[in-house]
This record gives structure tokens, sequence and C-alpha cells, in this order.
């Protein structure tokens, strides 16, 4: 349906950096000339922006915004913590699972480990102003990271690495796709089956290259959604 479109595009504008929280949603006649449509389709969706709680319309003075999701702008590989922390926004991990296992032959190749060796399965929720943004499985080897606790990884992971273990992070590989949400994701990020969510493998590296955890995340795409700037290095 056309209006659907139109939730998105809103939604869209909304998360720009032109406009904050309380700030007004342009009239409704230049939204209609904005996506060539009639007033009344704008008016579906503005009420599907007000039901959702992100907009609110006042009588005779318009649209107002009253919630923006999460969408941060960072220059260079960042975790979860690390971004929230740039914006000045508190976040917060919950485990859901902490356990050691020994390694299935995909883990082993992922951590460039001995099939068999025994690693610890990590699932927890990432969340900033208490809101669920990430759904993190990770895995990290037992014999590299004996005194790792679940109290490591209510915190943030990175940290643990740097500070803890006193590891220099290189940097991280990420490879990026969508799918729809299952039912597991769609229950903790409370979104629907039918949503789209960015599934994201990544594995961080210490400066000698060697794999620190493999990890497997599903982002709410309506909460949280990160604009990447890479600085491109020019050879001379």
């Amino acid at each position: 349906m056309i209006y659907k479109n139109i939730v998105i595009a809103i939604r869209e504008l909304i998360t720009s950096n032109n406009i904050s929280v309380g700030d007004p949603l342009p009239p409704e006649y230049e939204l209609a000339q904005r996506w060539n449509v009639s007033r009344n389709t704008i008016r579906k969706a503005l009420a599907e922006l007000v039901a959702e709680g992100m907009i609110e319309t006042r009588k005779g003075a318009g649209s107002f915004v009253c919630y923006k999701k999460f969408m941060p702008q960072v220059n260079t590989s960042m975790g979860f913590s690390e971004i929230a922390r740039l914006h000045g926004k508190p976040s917060t991990s919950r485990v859901l699972k902490f356990e050691a296992l020994p390694a299935t032959e995909e883990i082993a190749a992922k951590l460039k480990i001995q099939l068999g060796e025994w690693v610890y399965q990590v699932k927890r929720i990432r969340l900033i102003d208490n809101i669920p943004m990430q759904l993190e499985h990770t895995w990290l080897s037992v014999t590299r990271f004996p005194q790792l606790t679940i109290s490591d990884m209510n915190k943030s992971k990175f940290d643990f690495f740097e500070r803890v273990c006193g590891i220099t992070i290189s940097g991280s590989f990420e490879t990026f796709s969508t799918e729809l949400a299952n039912q597991e994701v769609a229950r903790i990020l409370h979104i629907s089956t039918k949503d789209p969510v960015i599934r994201m493998e990544t594995q961080a590296v210490d400066i000698h290259q060697t794999i620190l955890d493999y990890s497997i995340l599903y982002n709410n795409s309506y909460e949280f959604n990160v604009q990447y700037f890479w600085p491109r290095q020019l050879s001379r």
C-alpha cells in the first residue's frame, strides 16, 4: 500500500540530522507535494506514526516529533558501547546465556581454533536508553580468555579485550545482510516476524591479526541504524 511507503519516508525524514525531537514536521500540503500523493494519504501515514508514538499532532499547529530512533554517525569501526558513549547515550547489555561447550566445525573455522576446543557461547541483548537494539550471539576461545565472566559480558566486550586483557584491537571484519526476524529475534527486539532485521557477522582482530571473537548480531532496523563514514586513504 502506498501509504506504507510514505510512513517509511517520513520515518527517514525524522531520523535525519536536520530534525530534532520537538521540531515540527513540514505541513501536510508540503509533504503531499514532496511525494506526489494526496493529503489523505499523508494524514493516514501521520496517524500511524502518532500511534507509534513517534509524532504528535496539535490542533491548528501541525505535527511534531516526540521520538526519533537512534541513528549515530561514526567515522571508524566502533563497538556498540563506544557508539552509544560517543553520542551521550546510556547503553547496557543483558546476558541471556553464558556457557562453555566444544567448538563445532563452523565455530572452530571462524575462530581459527581446533575442532572441539572449548569455547564460550554467549547470548545477550544490547540496549540504548533501555530500548532493545541488538540481539548478539558471540563465541570466544576459553583457552585465550579463561578469566571471562558473565559480569564482563554484561559490559562492553571491547573494554574487556582492551582494559582487562591488555589487547590492542586492530579492527573488525563485518559482513552485513538482511532477513526477516525469526520468532526469537522478534520477541526479544519487540518487532514482528514480518519485519526485516540487519544481520551482521563480525570478527574482531588484534594487531597480530588473531581472531578475538566471532559474533552474529541482529539489529532492530527501526531503532538502530549506524551511518558509517570511511575516510579514503590514497597511496602516493
